[in-house]
């Protein structure tokens, strides 16, 4: 089943707005070595400039759709990259490496995040969506996407990722495969139950019972 989504409006509307490098050389040859790192490293360099060019975007709506708080995210996109530059060399699919890096980020951040308020007895605090919303966005806009955060946030793990790339990000069934290391069967079972999952909330909203 490719991506002939029924929810991609709905989704959308919601949350309103995701060869290896050449090693260096073993042993030093003079200046004839010498220029051959330098070269390497400048290679290098612009493979990491380029594939945060390419991907910013998608890291940063991933770790908020892992539920990563506005006062956190941006730190969050920078571990994400800071590991793309310890791992650049060994990068064959770069939004599979990204999405799984986002995923290690963003567990290790709201970890960290519970253990400081269980220390310090408070309670959870709801997740802040919009601090860098468009100050013309409209506060329906902006509710539209709170609400498809509280719907994602509630969802296991392995259905959110599979709807979040199929519905959201618009990758086909054999891409999230890949991607999330799982066999495509399971895939498609996952999108169903998280389909059915996000129906559900939405039509308890609908009908009032998402509100306090």
């Amino acid at each position: 089943m490719e991506n002939g989504s029924p929810f991609p409006a709905l989704a959308r509307m919601l949350f309103a707005s995701d060869e290896r490098a050449r090693p260096a050389p073993s042993s030093f040859d003079g200046e004839k070595n010498a220029v051959s790192v330098e070269d390497a490293s400048r290679k290098r360099k612009e493979q990491i400039d380029q594939l945060v060019r390419d991907h910013h975007d998608f890291v940063w709506r991933t770790v908020r759709r892992f539920g990563v708080g506005d006062t956190d995210i941006d730190d969050v996109v920078q571990e994400v990259f800071l590991m793309v530059t310890r791992h650049v060399t060994d990068i064959v699919r770069e939004r599979a490496f990204l999405f799984r890096a986002c995923q290690f980020a963003a567990a290790r951040v709201k970890r960290t995040a519970l253990r400081r308020r269980e220390l310090d007895g408070d309670e959870l605090l709801p997740t802040q969506i919009d601090a860098n919303a468009n100050p013309e966005e409209s506060a329906e806009a902006s509710e539209a996407r709170r609400r498809l955060q509280t719907i994602l946030d509630a969802m296991p793990d392995e259905l959110r990722n599979v709807f979040v790339l199929f519905e959201l990000e618009r990758m086909t069934m054999a891409e999230i495969a890949e991607i999330t290391r799982t066999p495509p069967g399971t895939v498609a079972s996952r999108l169903r139950r998280a389909r059915e999952q996000f129906l559900a909330a939405v039509n308890t909203n609908a009908s009032g019972g998402g509100h306090e």
